[in-house]
C-alpha cells in the first residue's frame, strides 16, 4: 500500500513537470523550431503518466480488461519519445533550420508499429486479462502470435532507442568542433547535459536488455539485477525528466551570436560558411587577412574579450566571417576557439613571469571566464601548470 501511495505521488508529480514544462516551452516566441520537439515530448510524457495514474487509482481485477486496454493508448506516445528527443537535440545544434529530414517514412515506422501493438490489443478477449497463471501453449494460435509480435516490436523499440542514441551522440560531437569554429569561450554553451541524458539513458536501455534475456533464459543472476521496483523505475525516470526539464526550458541554441548593439543583424544569415572549393577567396586574400587577424590580436589585443566570436573578428577586420574562417581554417591551420586561446596563454605566460597578480586575476584578464578552463588551455597549451610555471621563473634580481 505503501509504495502504491509513493507511485500515485511520483506519478502526479511528474505529470505536473510535463505539463508545467510543455507550457513554458509553446510560450516561447523565438527559435520555435528548437522548442517545438521538446513541448511534444513533455505531452508525449503527459498522456503517458494520466494513462499510468488511471491504472493506479482504478486498480482492481474486475477492471484490468478495461485498464489494460485504455492503458495501451501510451504506447505510441511512448515510442514518439526517442524521436522527438532527436528532433530537438538536432534543431538545438543547428545553425539554421537543419538540413532536411531523410527517410522520413523510416522515422514513423516505430509509431506505426505502435499504433498496430493497440489495435491488436483491443482484439484480444477478455479473459485473457488477470490471469497470471496461463500457459503460453495454452494460447490459441492467433494469440500467441500477437504476443510474438508484441515482443518483436518491443526489441525493435530497444533498437530505435539505441539508434536515436547514436545519431544524438553524433549530433553533440559535431556541434562540439563546431563550438570551436565560432566562439573563444564555449563553457556556457556547451551541451553536457544533454551527454549526461544520453549516457544514462544508454545505461537504463543496457539494464533493459538484460531483463529481456533473464527472461528468455531465466538467468537468475540477472533476474536479481533487473528485478527492479516499479518505485525505482518511476524515480529514475522522474530523474530524466526532471534534467531535461530544467535545462531544456532554459537551454538556447548554441550556435547563434549573442546579440551586441554594434552587430548588425545582417550577420545571422551569415551563419553557415560556403563550401571552400567554391569560394572566392585566394591565397593572396586570404594571406592579407590572416595579416589583419594577427593585427587584431597584437595591436587591438581582441583576445581579451571574453566573448569574442568569430562573428566579432570578422566585423572588426572588415571581412565576412566566411572568409575568416577559411582563413584560420586553411591558412593559420587552426579552428577559431584554439587561435584566440592560444593568444590569450601567451599573454598569461607573460604576465606570469612579468607581475605578481594572482593566477585567477590573470586568467580573467586575458579573457577566460573562469579558473578551470584557464587551467585546461594552460596545461593543453604548455603542457604544464600556471602554478608551476610561475613557481619555476626565475627570481627578480635586486638592483642594488
Amino acid at each position: 500500500m505503501a509504495d502504491e501511495t509513493y507511485l500515485l505521488a511520483l506519478s502526479a508529480f511528474h505529470l505536473g513537470m510535463a505539463v508545467f514544462c510543455t507550457n513554458q516551452l509553446l510560450l516561447r516566441q523565438r527559435h520555435q523550431r528548437v522548442y517545438v520537439p521538446l513541448a511534444l515530448f513533455f505531452v508525449s510524457q503527459s498522456v503517458s503518466e494520466v494513462l499510468y495514474l488511471l491504472g493506479l487509482i482504478f486498480a482492481d481485477v474486475s477492471y484490468d480488461y478495461l485498464l489494460s486496454r485504455i492503458g495501451s493508448l501510451s504506447v505510441p506516445a511512448v515510442f514518439a519519445q526517442p524521436l522527438l528527443l532527436w528532433l530537438y537535440v538536432r534543431a538545438l545544434t543547428s545553425e539554421d533550420d537543419g538540413p532536411p529530414i531523410r527517410q522520413k517514412i523510416w522515422h514513423a515506422v516505430p509509431i506505426v508499429l505502435a499504433c498496430s501493438m493497440v489495435v491488436l490489443l483491443w482484439t484480444l478477449p477478455k479473459s485473457l486479462f488477470g490471469q497470471s497463471d496461463m500457459e503460453f501453449s495454452d494460447l490459441s494460435q492467433y494469440i500467441q502470435t500477437i504476443l510474438i509480435y508484441f515482443q518483436l516490436v518491443q526489441v525493435m523499440f530497444y533498437c530505435q532507442v539505441t539508434i536515436y542514441l547514436v545519431l544524438i551522440m553524433r549530433l553533440l560531437s559535431r556541434y562540439r568542433a563546431r563550438l570551436k569554429d565560432l566562439f573563444a569561450t564555449t563553457e556556457d554553451r556547451e551541451l553536457t547535459w544533454v551527454w549526461w541524458i544520453t549516457t544514462t539513458i544508454a545505461a537504463y536501455l543496457f539494464i533493459s536488455f538484460g531483463e529481456i534475456i533473464a527472461d528468455l533464459f531465466d538467468i537468475k543472476m540477472l533476474v536479481l539485477f533487473s528485478d527492479a521496483s516499479e518505485l525505482t523505475n518511476s524515480l529514475s525516470s522522474l530523474a530524466i525528466t526532471w534534467v531535461i526539464g530544467i535545462w531544456g526550458v532554459r537551454q538556447q541554441p548554441g550556435l547563434m551570436p549573442k546579440p551586441r548593439s554594434e552587430t548588425p543583424s545582417s550577420q545571422e544569415s551569415d551563419l553557415v560558411a560556403a563550401k571552400y572549393e567554391r569560394s572566392a577567396l585566394t591565397d593572396d586574400h586570404a594571406a592579407r587577412i590572416a595579416a589583419k587577424i594577427e593585427r587584431a590580436m597584437i595591436k587591438d589585443m581582441l583576445y581579451r574579450d571574453a566573448n569574442l566570436s568569430l562573428w566579432d573578428l570578422a566585423k572588426h577586420i572588415s571581412v565576412t566571417s566566411n572568409y575568416v574562417s577559411q582563413t584560420l581554417n586553411m591558412t593559420l591551420q587552426s579552428n577559431f576557439f584554439d587561435y584566440v586561446n592560444k593568444w590569450r596563454i601567451q599573454d598569461a605566460v607573460k604576465q606570469l613571469h612579468e607581475t605578481d597578480e594572482t593566477i585567477l586575476v590573470i586568467a580573467h584578464d586575458v579573457g577566460f571566464n573562469s579558473r578551470s578552463s584557464f587551467y585546461n588551455a594552460f596545461k593543453r597549451e604548455m603542457n604544464t601548470t600556471p602554478s608551476a610555471l610561475r613557481a619555476a621563473r626565475p627570481p627578480v634580481k635586486s638592483s642594488t
